[in-house]
């Protein structure tokens, strides 16, 4: 209870400097969502397999972010667990990682259409390098969770360096495949973020028609990205409820 009255203290207090408590706002939000409901909602039927097209890229997309981010995040992240390396080699790890992560996704997607163009390839490089930080973070937290006495009983053994990860990995199978399903459900939501920026995907589509004023397009764009992320969704849980 205490958390939920400072979190309502806070709102409160934020509300004026965002001029939330303006009645003006909201009798032209109503206005204007009258409007969007009578005018513009509707769906643009020439354009469905457009944009399930538009789609299957932004999984791609996402895919490739995950499978090679969880590679590079696969050796990087023992590299910044001080039960594995050095602390200096774990700390400097870790800057790296932590600096990576600190840029979002949309920025790294700018970078990449300025390097390799406009495209899928830009969108698929960029979320490649945050999902390698991202993971990097969640794999080396798993690896840490690891109880000291089974690190040190596979130390006894002889494992050290990658090996001694790979065994650390496979005693914490389930919290590895579950962040890296929900990676693969943040990504498919970024990847539809990113082609804003040319990054390819839905979009690029999605910001095309609204440049153009045609909302029933980009809705048909949206919907479909909507049904497509909560299949994934489905997928995803189903994956984790049998690992």
């Amino acid at each position: 209870m205490r958390l939920l009255t400072l979190m309502a203290v806070i709102t409160l207090i934020l509300t004026a400097p965002l001029g939330l408590l303006d009645l003006g706002l909201w009798f032209k939000a109503s206005s204007n969502m009258a409007k969007f409901l009578r005018d513009d909602l509707g769906f643009r039927v020439d354009l469905i397999e457009d944009a399930f097209k538009a789609v299957y890229e932004t999984l791609v997309i996402s895919l490739f972010g995950v499978s090679s981010g969880t590679l590079i995040a696969y050796i990087l992240a023992p590299l910044a667990s001080p039960m594995i390396v050095g602390s200096r080699l774990a700390t400097l790890s870790r800057l790296l990682a932590n600096a990576v992560r600190s840029i979002p996704a949309i920025f790294w997607a700018i970078l990449f259409v300025i390097l390799v163009g406009p495209g899928p390839r830009a969108g698929a490089l960029a979320l490649a390098l945050y999902t390698a930080a991202y993971l990097a973070k969640f794999f080396y937290e798993i690896l840490e969770s690891v109880d000291r006495e089974h690190v040190n009983s596979l130390k006894v053994m002889g494992l050290s360096g990658l090996t001694l990860a790979s065994a650390m990995y496979a005693h914490t199978r389930r919290q590895v495949v579950s962040s890296i399903l929900f990676m693969l459900e943040y990504n498919i939501r970024t990847a539809a973020i990113i082609g804003f920026v040319g990054a390819g995907g839905v979009g690029y589509y999605v910001s095309y028609y609204m440049s153009l004023l045609d909302y029933p397009a980009a809705i048909t764009f949206v919907a479909a990205t909507m049904l497509f992320v909560i299949a994934i969704d489905a997928l995803s849980y189903l994956a984790r409820t049998r690992v």
